[in-house]
């Protein structure tokens, strides 16, 4: 879409997780570029492994309203059964939704209604960068890579802004490993 001026996102899993975190890069990135963003993050009673969803709304105008409007998410990325099937009705139907395959369980008719991808985004923290944190930065780059939302650059600066130092390199080859990963599971969509 050329004319798109707003993306609306939403990131599950549970307390604890980190996908808070790809929630505030992706508002502070689209602020930087002089547009809009808000991070909405909601918890469920048990904090830590109860949970979590994270509506981001990024816009080219002000927003109003700081939460998603059910229905109308573009793109939903989850790790957590819990958190997907708690929050997925708010995704629009026809919506991409990432999905960990190792820890999410969608239905058939889940398949019908959204599409659904399966990216094992906690395996490639784990095993390819070697640093299960960097699964935020990850996650990160797979709903970039879907939603076009903001450059690559803006976003990685605004997230090296965000984290020590120490942890540039391996959050820098996360951010590469979720574009690769997504532009593979795009591809494979388009065969």
């Amino acid at each position: 879409m050329a004319n798109k001026t707003r993306d609306v996102l939403r990131f599950t899993g549970v307390g604890g997780q980190g996908v808070l975190l790809a929630g505030e890069i992706f508002a502070s990135a689209k602020i930087a570029l002089g547009g809009f963003g808000v991070k909405t993050a909601t918890y469920t009673s048990q904090v830590r492994g109860g949970p979590t969803v994270v509506d981001i709304q990024l816009d080219t105008e002000e927003i109003w309203y700081p939460h998603a409007v059910e229905g109308e998410v573009d793109f939903m990325l989850s790790v957590a059964d819990m958190s997907y099937q708690l929050f997925k009705t708010g995704v629009r139907e026809g919506a991409t939704i990432v999905i960990e395959p190792n820890l999410v369980h969608p239905t058939e008719e889940d398949r019908k209604k959204w599409n659904i991808v399966e990216i094992p985004i906690i395996t490639i923290a784990k095993e390819e960068v070697k640093l299960v944190l960097t699964q935020s930065v990850v996650a990160l780059a797979i709903a970039n890579t879907y939603q076009n939302a903001i450059d690559d650059e803006t976003l990685k600066a605004t997230m090296l802004s965000a984290v020590p130092e120490r942890f540039h390199k391996p959050n820098l080859l996360a951010y590469d490993l979720g574009k690769k990963y997504a532009e593979e599971a795009i591809a494979k969509a388009n065969a």
